[in-house]
């Protein structure tokens, strides 16, 4: 569920499911060179990937330290 992350809601979801990204690991592996290319994909979302650190979140949930997440992001 994207809408885990803090700052991704519905519309968001529906962005990135547009496209193809669908999961917490595919996140986790973005590149710098991959943020750029999504951010340029996202209107006018560009920029909350960085601003809200998709990149982090999606490790820690992906990695399942729930705890760690908590204590950086807030509660789940």
């Amino acid at each position: 569920n994207l809408q885990m992350l803090k700052g991704v809601g519905p519309k968001l979801v529906a962005l990135l499911h547009s496209f193809g990204i669908t999961s917490f690991a595919q996140i986790a592996a973005w590149s710098e060179s991959d943020i750029d290319r999504m951010d340029a994909q996202m209107g006018s979302f560009a920029g909350r990937i960085r601003r809200d650190n998709w990149v982090e979140q999606a490790q820690l949930l992906e990695g399942g330290d729930t705890g760690a997440y908590e204590a950086k992001f807030g509660k789940l």
